[in-house]
């Protein structure tokens, strides 16, 4: 990595605030073009908003995002709670974890891989199994009784193998994933029901009763209540996951990097962009920016005061200067939780498929106790993730408009 004395007075075709995942990609084909690219976040840690903490980093993070929404971050509300008793004594180092701000699922055919394929980055990350998908069932007679974790079915094995259907509504469910996998290919099939709540839309052209809606839900990921999850955006999230199933392995289709999400991504991507002639300062953001010189140069004062130029200036809302508050857009919030436990059953984890790989990741869904509500959405990861101590594991929720932990501008939970 390229070291400079000093940045006052520099020039330069491009800078970067902000190491996330867009901008460091974006850093890295720049600094592969041939363009003098500096690259410089105000933390002192790769990521941004997806990065990735240790235990003492999580709670200086936590610390310093503690407050109401605003500033330059997306996430407020922050807090940090233990078990009562909690001995830290015992605790495992802090940099055996790695607690990812944003976690992800990346499909197989989601537009990320292909990304990191032609960047050349591929080849030095480790991506992981993703799993199986689980409902949590709760008994109607007794509410207070421990919920039951249902698998939900995959495909047409899983479907077919499944001894809780009968035959009509093996047959509807097959009917449905036929319209589902050549949805992209057919999209006239749909259109005109697009604006529809995906419930009524099964129950209207597939006959699927409303007991049956739970787990196709869970394929789409929506954080919305069931009745706010239209066709427009259910079909095509619920075709991805079909057709990515199978292409790296048997059984699965969804993958997470391993070490720390999508901040690892960003990691190597700035590395392999400082072989590339990119320079990058941690710990230094963008103050002020304007565009006054003939040449159109943006002259940008850095933290520390110092001042450089640069043909482009390239950063999320969040890493520069607010220049226009009257149209910043406003988002629903989004809570999210990351809760370190001692042990994982080793049946959220199932093989694959006979033979197949064990997955390091799975998806539960918790349904909401009212038609209205929003589902909660647990990613679990093993051990095997790298991100926490063997024998342990962690627990990432995501449900919206409650209050606690959360953030202001919604990442996605899939890619």
């Amino acid at each position: 990595m390229m070291e400079l004395e000093s940045l006052d007075g520099s020039s330069w075709d491009v800078l970067i605030s902000g190491t996330g995942l867009p901008q460091s990609l974006l850093a890295l084909a720049l600094s592969r073009s041939g363009r003098k690219v500096l690259h410089v976040d105000r933390n002192d840690y790769y990521g941004g908003e997806e990065a990735a903490l240790t235990l003492a980093d999580a709670e200086k993070w936590a610390e310093n995002h503690a407050a109401t929404s605003g500033g330059r971050s997306n996430f407020s509300h922050a807090t940090i709670s233990k078990p009562a008793g909690h001995d830290t004594s015992k605790a495992a180092p802090s940099r055996s974890y790695s607690l990812a701000l944003a976690p992800q699922v990346v499909y197989a055919r989601s537009t990320l891989i292909p990304a990191l394929v032609s960047s050349r980055t591929h080849t030095q990350l480790d991506f992981q199994a993703v799993g199986s998908w689980f409902l949590v069932e709760t008994s109607k007679e007794n509410k207070s009784a421990p919920g039951k974790l249902i698998r939900v079915p995959g495909g047409r094995e899983d479907i077919f193998q499944d001894d809780t259907l009968d035959l009509r509504a093996k047959r509807s469910l097959m009917k449905l994933l036929r319209f589902v996998t050549t949805s992209e290919e057919n999209p006239d099939a749909w259109t005109e029901d697009k604006d529809l709540p995906l419930p009524a839309f099964l129950q209207q052209k597939f006959g699927l009763p409303p007991a049956s809606h739970a787990p196709i839900l869970a394929l789409t990921l929506s954080t919305s209540p069931a009745e706010k999850t239209v066709v427009e955006n259910a079909v095509p999230r619920i075709s991805r996951h079909l057709s990515s199933i199978g292409l790296f392995g048997p059984g699965f289709g969804a993958l997470a990097p391993k070490w720390g999400g999508l901040a690892e991504i960003s990691q190597v991507a700035c590395r392999a962009g400082a072989v590339g002639g990119g320079v990058y300062v941690l710990g230094k953001g963008v103050e002020q920016a304007s565009s006054a010189d003939k040449d159109s140069r943006v002259n940008v004062t850095l933290t520390g005061q110092e001042k450089v130029s640069t043909s482009w200036l390239v950063g999320q809302s969040t890493d520069l200067p607010s220049t226009d508050t009257a149209h910043a857009e406003v988002y629903d919030a989004i809570c999210r939780s990351i809760t370190v436990v001692s042990a994982l059953p080793p049946a959220i984890f199932p093989r694959t498929s006979e033979g197949g790989v064990i997955p390091v990741g799975a998806v539960i869904l918790v349904p909401s106790a009212t038609p209205d509500g929003p589902p909660v959405f647990i990613l679990a990861h093993s051990s095997e993730s790298g991100e926490c101590p063997t024998n342990q594991g962690e627990f990432y929720r995501s449900f919206p408009n409650n209050p606690g932990f959360h953030i202001t501008r919604p990442h996605d939970l899939i890619l």
